[in-house]
């Protein structure tokens, strides 16, 4: 009887006219169980999966897989806004459900005395509305935002958007939702530098970079990134120009103690184009009699 030799999987053995399979130690090794990889419950960390992402902190304040959480959140990956050139909360609410940006609503108010406010102009960054009902509410990695600072991808790693009354949990109080950025850290175990370059048709352009260094091999790192960007508009002569640096310091002392620091700095000057058509303010006035108002006298003369 010929016997046949198995190298990858193992050697067969005659004995007795019976065959037995000795496994080989390559076999032993492919068979192993690897050990699970263990998350921290407080930070959610970017994993190279695309656009899908399978865990957020928003609703319970833990890493939590989605599929576990009763409440309509969407994850936007830092992926997906790099890909569709997404650089404030405007572009994000374009590709998010249940949302409305500056690019698809106009917002604006008017007072008792007829005059509009275009809000558009005045803060762009509240200038929108999740699910019919309000401007949504900014927090970074669970703790609420004044908002005064814009939304930009440079110190964030992910977006997630918490629709509904559940949105207002942890004392961020919105009916509408909230929108909860995750912060970016240093990276210890690797050096990287990313920098990109953008222009656009109105005039607009934009420099940014991003550095991480390893200090110490899987204790402490440093990340750094700056961005110089113009905004353009077609009502000339609109522009802004804002700057923006972030520090980022990650030190992991023990397996089990990780400290995140971090600093940053904004700083905008400019001028937006108002985003409402001019009203014709003087032919009602005319009709009415050219009314003039006397605050002495407060009377009216027509």
């Amino acid at each position: 009887m010929n016997n046949r030799y198995l190298p990858f999987i193992g050697l067969i053995v005659s004995i007795a006219g019976a065959q037995t399979i000795v496994p080989s130690p390559a076999s032993e090794n492919a068979e192993r169980p690897k050990p699970p990889v263990q998350l921290t419950p407080f930070e959610v960390v970017a994993e190279a999966q695309g656009y899908f992402s399978g865990n957020a902190m928003s609703g319970t304040r833990l890493n939590s897989k989605l599929e576990d959480i009763g409440a309509a959140i969407t994850v936007m990956t830092k992926e997906q806004m790099a890909d569709f050139a997404m650089l404030d909360i405007n572009d994000i609410f374009l590709y998010a459900v249940s949302t409305e940006g500056s690019g698809d609503y106009t917002d604006f108010a008017v007072n008792n005395s007829g005059h509009v406010a275009d809000n558009v102009m005045n803060n762009p960054r509240g200038a929108n509305r999740v699910r019919g009902i309000g401007s949504a509410n900014l927090s970074m990695g669970n703790v609420g935002l004044s908002g005064l600072t814009p939304v930009d991808p440079l110190n964030i790693d992910g977006v997630e958007i918490s629709r509904g009354p559940n949105a207002n949990v942890f004392g961020l109080g919105s009916a509408g939702g909230t929108l909860n950025l995750l912060p970016a850290v240093a990276n210890v175990s690797k050096n990287k530098t990313q920098s990109g370059t953008r222009a656009d048709s109105v005039g607009g352009y934009r420099f940014d970079l991003d550095a991480n260094r390893v200090l110490w091999k899987n204790r402490l790192a440093l990340r750094f990134s700056g961005a110089a960007q113009h905004d353009g508009y077609v009502r000339k002569p609109s522009g802004t120009d804002s700057i923006r640096y972030n520090g980022m310091v990650k030190f992991q002392p023990f397996a089990g103690t990780t400290v995140n620091a971090s600093y940053a700095y904004y700083r905008m000057n400019g001028n937006r184009p108002n985003t409402l058509m001019p009203r014709d303010g003087l032919a009602y006035w005319l009709q009415s009699g050219r009314p003039a108002w006397d605050p002495v006298t407060s009377t009216y003369t027509l």
